[in-house]
């Protein structure tokens, strides 16, 4: 189909900044400390968080300078932390919904409550010129700098591609800069992650030598074949399908059902000593609470599959990757290379192939499409008006509510509980998230 939510948003009406009429950028890539502001993010597992904006400064392998927002979440006592840096590469997609603004995609579906529960510190920075100048209709917390507490009106980014270098030069600098050391003390290991549009150029740059040496472990959402990469005054797709580089670190994909079906995804399951991907059965690319947020039409009959949950056990296992520990094994929609799906009596995808070996069964897939709780429905063509919000819609899907099958709430909830807890045997699910799953099912009214 010609769908591909790689382009979902126009050309931004950019003007390019002249040089002179920004700050001027010094040698090296810094942390303007003259711009920092800080304010309290909140208690996390006794530990005082902090937020830190400021304004990022630095010059691109091609030479061009560039003036950048910044933001940094760290315990307020830096030795009260795990040493783990999460860098969330934004999202731009959503520039043009009524988000407004690109959006932190990790601290959105990970949650705080999960990151700095965790004792993690986060970073991100703004890289691509689609978001100068733009800033949330409303102050959100996953939406870096919607409260206006920091001065951004001097930021300019010169040409597209420089997104690759200010990634990388901002990730380097938090562990070199007096202001990030100040900040986040010794970082002992260095995480990314990013989702949709911008999975495809965290793939990108795992997959060119820029890449080697910024992360340990990377989760990348939401893609399929290929990747996006910087070139010359543009920005490339390659149709090849790469595993990162060997200096890049370990990657895990993940992919819901939509990504399989607009994106070859299934052309992306392969293992490599650097390299896992997941599929889920049943997840649209969007879910119905994103649409809504989004300001999608008819967000009531979208995809309901909440498959987040994944995203936190997948971040686990990479973290204890890192550790020597592997990783649950790999689920896949079909076998290598096979772009048909196999569904059940319900009309919902089935993992065919676990660790690389074909299976058939009913399991690994979320309790609620594995016990048919509706039928999930990764796309909805209807949509298709031409407009960016009905492309985000379209990849929103739909559903198809069979709870009314369900006559017995004690077999319902015993049936949810079986695969919950599977799906947490096998590291698919932390034991929280299992939890919260299996109470949903136990306060529902399915089967009464």
């Amino acid at each position: 189909m010609s769908l591909s939510f790689r382009k979902l948003f126009p050309p931004a009406a950019v003007a390019v900044m002249a040089i002179a009429a920004a700050s001027p950028s010094r040698a090296g890539d810094h942390i303007d400390a003259s711009t920092l502001v800080s304010i309290p993010q909140g208690t996390f597992g006794g530990v005082p968080y902090t937020r830190y904006e400021a304004m990022f400064d630095g010059v691109t392998s091609n030479g061009r300078p560039y003036r950048v927002p910044c933001q940094i979440i760290a315990p307020l006592h830096p030795q009260a932390g795990s040493g783990l840096l999460l860098f969330d590469w934004l999202v731009p997609s959503t520039i043009y919904t009524a988000v407004g603004q690109e959006q932190a995609d990790a601290r959105y579906t990970l949650t705080d409550n999960f990151l700095f529960g965790k004792g993690i510190s986060y970073a991100t920075v703004r890289c691509n010129p689609e978001g100068l100048g733009t800033r949330s209709p409303v102050s959100n917390p996953n939406r870096p700098w919607s409260d206006g507490l920091l001065d951004t009106s001097s930021e300019f980014i010169l040409s597209a591609p420089d997104e690759f270098d200010i990634v990388a030069d901002y990730v380097k600098a938090l562990r070199t800069d007096p202001v990030a050391l100040q900040i986040l003390g010794e970082i002992h290991r260095t995480a990314a992650f990013a989702y949709s549009a911008s999975g495809w150029h965290l793939r990108g740059l795992l997959r060119i030598p820029m890449g080697e040496g910024l992360f340990d472990f990377s989760l990348v959402g939401g893609t399929g074949k290929g990747f996006e990469h910087p070139s010359g005054n543009e920005i490339k797709f390659s149709n090849v399908e790469k595993q990162p580089r060997a200096g890049a670190g370990l990657e895990i994909d993940f992919q819901s059902e939509t990504d399989m079906l607009i994106s070859d995804a299934h052309k992306t399951r392969h293992e490599e000593p650097n390299y896992r991907v997941y599929q889920f059965a049943g997840a649209a690319h969007i879910r119905d609470i994103d649409a809504a947020e989004f300001g999608c039409p008819e967000p009531e009959k979208a995809n309901s599959a909440e498959w987040t949950p994944f995203f936190r056990a997948l971040f686990v296992a990479g973290d204890r990757w890192c550790d020597g520990i592997a990783p649950p094994p790999s689920l896949w929609l079909g076998a290598p290379k096979d772009p048909t799906i196999v569904r059940d009596a319900k009309g919902n995808a089935r993992v065919r192939f676990v660790g690389g070996c074909p299976v058939n069964t009913h399991a690994f897939r979320l309790p609620e499409v594995a016990v048919g709780q509706n039928q999930y429905i990764p796309l909805d063509l209807s949509y298709d008006d031409g407009s960016v919000l009905g492309s985000f819609r379209v990849i929103a899907g739909g559903h198809v509510d069979l709870t009314g099958s369900f006559t017995n709430h004690a077999q319902y909830v015993s049936k949810v509980a079986f695969h919950a807890l599977g799906l947490k045997a096998w590291g698919y699910l932390l034991a929280a998230d299992a939890d919260a799953i299996i109470q949903r099912a136990i306060d529902s009214n399915i089967g009464q």
